[in-house]
């Protein structure tokens, strides 16, 4: 029998009772973890004639919204930690354990390989194939596993089992389309943030997140917080000023009431600032002051200063802010924009991606 993803026992429950539910013959079989690294996980076999039928359901259980599981359940506040097993992608899962154990969430770990039968051919022709291009999807899994097996157990090192335990933690690996999938998961469940690692180049076979993240940050409908690697594993643990970059959006209240459920439980002082040009001082001036007025009479145990920078590179301002002023994260809004517009005139949060040294927190309009 072929794997076509490894859940948490609860979700692969409900997965196996969606597959029967249309005939297909489904077993689940125990993943061995070190103790205390984990939730329970199991994997989910099938026929692989089955696959064309089952592959289609797990895609909707998983990412787009299934009334027939969600229904009568109350979802739970999570965190979403894409992961590649780099480096990069175990730094940010450290930051999102801290951020996770802050706000009393659940930290999913998810992990999608890529399935060169679904992506490469129509279902039609897959029977067609070599036998051993289902033996490779059979072996992506497997290796799939022992990576996250090895990501694990370096995570719970870094934190103790005993504080690991505290927390509620869960992984999910599935063949498919990173970029497609982190998504569809995100819009799907009741996701906080999407906590991700990012590079300026790839360093390795296993480092797909570096090539998504700008992609996710564009698309999600979730804040996103990027993790460049510049950035000390203690930060989430330090978060005391924060830069709410503003060009006077209509979506700005939005996403700072998006931001406060974020660092609901942080000390921190919330940095408005906008840059402008030299021949609308006074008009900027009145909005950032409208703007502190109405944010600290709505959030009185938070501190709010609002700021006009004058100047044209609105990257090298933003940036000479951030070190005078030590701030620890830079939030802004972002807009869905053309492919055109994009390759032309990319947005601002597409170019602090690259630039910025200390976290990047991006809502999306």
């Amino acid at each position: 029998m072929l794997a076509i993803a490894t859940l948490p026992f609860v979700k692969a429950q409900l997965l196996k009772t969606l597959l029967e539910k249309e005939d297909i013959e489904c077993m689940l079989e125990d993943v061995n973890l070190l103790e205390g690294t984990s939730s329970m996980a199991v994997r989910v076999r099938i026929r692989e004639d089955d696959l064309e039928k089952a592959y289609p359901i797990m895609e909707e259980f998983l990412g787009k919204p299934d009334k027939r599981v969600a229904a009568g359940r109350e979802q739970e506040r999570q965190i979403l930690v894409p992961v590649d097993f780099s480096d990069f992608s175990l730094k940010a899962a450290k930051i999102a354990f801290e951020i996770s154990s802050q706000l009393n969430s659940k930290m999913v770990l998810f992990h999608a390989y890529p399935n060169p039968i679904v992506y490469s051919v129509p279902f039609s022709d897959v029977y067609a194939l070599d036998t051993g291009l289902m033996a490779h999807l059979e072996n992506a899994e497997k290796n799939a596993q022992q990576n996250m097996e090895i990501f694990l157990k370096e995570l719970v090192s870094h934190f103790s089992k005993e504080r690991w335990n505290r927390m509620e933690t869960e992984y999910i690996i599935k063949a498919g389309d990173a970029q497609d999938d982190i998504l569809s998961y995100a819009h799907k469940n009741q996701v906080l943030v999407i906590v991700m690692g990012t590079q300026g180049k790839a360093k390795s076979d296993y480092d797909i997140i570096g090539s998504v993240t700008a992609e996710i940050i564009i698309s999600a409908k979730v804040p996103v917080l990027v993790i460049p690697p510049e950035v000390p594993e203690h930060i989430a643990t330090n978060f005391h000023k924060i830069m709410y970059a503003t060009n006077f959006d209509e979506k700005d209240f939005l996403a700072i009431e998006k931001l406060m459920g974020i660092i609901e439980p942080y000390s921190v002082e919330i940095h408005c600032v906008h840059v402008g040009r030299s021949e609308e001082p006074i008009w900027n001036l009145a909005r950032l002051q409208g703007m502190k007025n109405i944010l600290q009479s709505k959030y009185q145990d938070k501190i709010f200063e609002c700021h006009l920078i004058i100047g044209d590179d609105i990257l090298n301002e933003l940036d000479k802010f951030i070190k005078e002023n030590q701030i620890n994260v830079l939030s802004l809004t972002t807009r869905k924009r053309s492919m055109l517009a994009r390759i032309f005139n990319p947005s601002i949060a597409r170019k602090m991606l690259f630039h910025t040294q200390i976290p990047l927190l991006v809502f999306h309009a």
